[in-house]
């Protein structure tokens, strides 16, 4: 986690910049020496320079307007030089003007941080402990992540960077593209029966497994039907709630994606129907369990959803984005163009959640990464079914 800052001032012919870093030491890295200058004369780009002692896996670079408190995240596509997180002093340009960002001005803080890979909960302690440790990692341990440890008594999240994409069927639709100017983390499994039981003391799943996806949880029951149900008015959530009781014993802010972080996980730069970069039925069968192949016995079961990571991963390493069961979104089902655009929250009100990714019991048409479900958030027929589930999510805020 972030435990210090400092700030160093410098000044040029054209303007005063002050340049501040936030190092993560948690996997025993600094981020130091940092400095930017606007070029004069003013031609949209600011050149920015720092050093890493030790390495990171990821860097973010943003700037913050003093006069109006605003926060730019630098996306990858505006970025040139070398942005590397490795030991060394790494030079970068940053084209304001790409992301159309006026910010010639004296009053502009420049920030470089660097974040680790991955993001550990401990959950052994189980439902009475008082709180659940958490570390980082910039690279898979020995063995990778897809065995048992992180499946039932640790919940492990992978750093996804700011980007833009087309959300939807239609890739060539530049009226669906979304920005996401804040990283994120997300789980590499769906929650697990065994680690909803660890936080909650009980397990809800209709088909039962400690590895299995836990199921038969609604909305409300991940977030709280008082509180809980305010999203995205108000990001708080139910002290009863599983979020609750995650936030609580860990002092940070998870919750479930929204429906455009959800599909800029999945397609992990993919343009296809499926995330493995294709659209056939033989695709699919490759990445997640879905109607016409549940009697494939991966993962030990030949019948509904199967063990987490028994299918392909996507490029980004996350497993059972198509199938097995519908992933809960924050999103309100409502007016579908303010789910596009820059760090979007869905509809303000609405009377269904957003699901996606598909199930164990739905057929290939509807286990793409642009396919919607939707149900109500607190009914409790959702009981019957056994394919409603979720995902961690935890935004890096600014």
């Amino acid at each position: 986690m972030r435990t210090g800052s400092w700030m160093r001032r410098m000044v040029d012919a054209a303007v005063a910049v002050l340049a501040v870093v936030c190092a993560w030491t948690a996997s025993g890295a600094e981020i130091r020496n940092v400095t930017a200058r606007q070029r004069f004369p003013w031609n949209g780009k600011v050149d920015i320079s720092y050093e890493v002692v030790g390495s990171v896996s990821s860097i973010e670079i943003s700037a913050t307007d003093k006069t109006t408190g605003r926060t730019y995240g630098a996306l990858p596509s505006a970025l040139s030089g070398d942005t590397g997180g490795g030991a060394g002093v790494h030079k970068a340009v940053w084209d304001l003007s790409a992301q159309w960002i006026e910010l010639h001005s004296e009053n502009v803080v420049f920030a470089v941080e660097g974040y680790p890979l991955y993001c550990v909960i401990d959950l052994s302690g189980s439902s009475s402990a008082s709180s659940y440790p958490v570390t980082y990692l910039d690279a898979e341990p020995s063995g990778g992540f897809n065995v048992d440890v992180y499946k039932t008594t640790k919940l492990v999240l992978r750093l996804i960077d700011r980007g833009s994409y087309i959300m939807g069927n239609d890739q060539t639709d530049e009226s669906h593209r979304v920005t996401l100017t804040k990283p994120f983390y997300i789980g590499v499994f769906e929650v697990t029966q065994k680690q909803y039981r660890l936080v909650m003391g009980s397990n809800p799943s209709k088909f039962s497994g400690d590895k299995r996806p836990v199921e038969q949880v609604s909305y409300s029951t991940i977030r709280g039907s008082s509180n809980g149900s305010q999203w995205p008015s108000s990001s708080s959530v139910d002290s009863s709630s599983f979020l609750g009781k995650l936030r609580a014993r860990t002092g940070l802010e998870f919750d479930l994606p929204t429906e455009a972080q959800w599909e800029y996980a999945c397609r992990a730069g993919t343009t296809s129907d499926y995330n493995n970069g294709g659209s056939t039925t033989n695709d699919l069968k490759q990445v997640g369990r879905y109607w016409d192949n549940s009697s494939d016995n991966k993962g030990g079961y030949s019948s509904y959803h199967t063990t987490v990571g028994s299918y392909q991963p996507n490029a980004w390493g996350l497993y059972d984005m198509h199938g097995n069961v519908l992933e809960w979104c924050l999103d309100w089902d409502g007016d579908r163009m303010l789910a596009y655009g820059t760090d979007p929250k869905g509809s303000s009100s609405g009377s269904y959640r957003v699901l996606r990714g598909g199930s164990w019991s739905i057929i290939t048409g509807s286990c793409t990464s642009s396919f919607r479900y939707y149900y109500r958030p607190s009914d409790e027929s959702i009981n019957f079914y056994g394919y409603y589930g979720f995902r961690l999510v935890r935004t890096l805020s600014e």
